[in-house]
């Protein structure tokens, strides 16, 4: 796993470990005045302000670029940030991006974790977070290397499954794109064992549908 590395700038205790993720809370620790340094590292370079009280420290071999993390980086560093190291994840369509299954950008990014959170607007571009109240020990994720860090995200099964979970919609709904393209790479016994496991079996049936008159 890469661990990422942030500037000498930023001290490595106002960091949310394992990620480059800064909060006013992780700050708190280390600075009396935390919102006055969070200010000072962001005019400096050291770090960027990703949403309202959601910071990153900028990797050491990228400050001198004009770095920004992407949307499905971000999701899982405030992910991280918000429900702690390993009960945090992203899913959905953000899965479905991570695993290359969706080319096309998305300005919304997906997260989970054991309780629910309001949705949270970026600033360092532009899109939003949205959130869902979910257990991740009832979950497949794998790791996940991102430029802030580790993170979790939702297996090629579990994602087929989540994004399968309700009746797919129009043209400008893009899960069936992302779908059919899971399918074609997935390991169906592992798709199928997984079904069994976390009840989703309709969702699997939905699936191969989507598959079956896309021939």
């Amino acid at each position: 796993m890469t661990k990422a590395v942030a500037s000498a700038s930023v001290p490595a205790a106002a960091l949310v470990a394992p990620t480059l993720m800064i909060t006013g809370r992780s700050a708190a620790g280390v600075y009396a005045q935390p919102a006055a340094e969070l200010a000072r590292l962001t005019r400096g370079g050291a770090a960027i302000k990703v949403a309202r009280g959601f910071y990153a420290a900028v990797p050491v071999d990228k400050r001198d670029r004009d770095w920004l993390p992407s949307l499905e980086d971000i999701t899982a560093g405030i992910a991280t940030a918000v429900y702690g190291p390993g009960n945090g994840a992203i899913w959905g369509l953000s899965a479905a991006r991570v695993h290359g299954a969706l080319p096309r950008a998305l300005s919304v990014g997906y997260a989970f974790g054991p309780a629910q959170h309001r949705p949270i607007e970026l600033t360092a571009r532009t899109g939003r977070v949205e959130f869902r109240k979910r257990d991740p020990q009832r979950l497949a994720l794998e790791f996940l290397d991102t430029d802030l860090g580790p993170g979790l995200v939702t297996s090629l099964a579990q994602t087929i499954l989540d994004l399968s979970s309700r009746d797919f919609r129009s043209d400008f709904d893009a899960r069936p794109e992302a779908v059919r393209n899971l399918m074609s790479t997935v390991d169906n016994d592992e798709l199928t064992e997984l079904a069994d496991r976390v009840r989703g079996r309709t969702a699997l049936a939905r699936a191969r549908r989507l598959v079956i008159d896309a021939d």
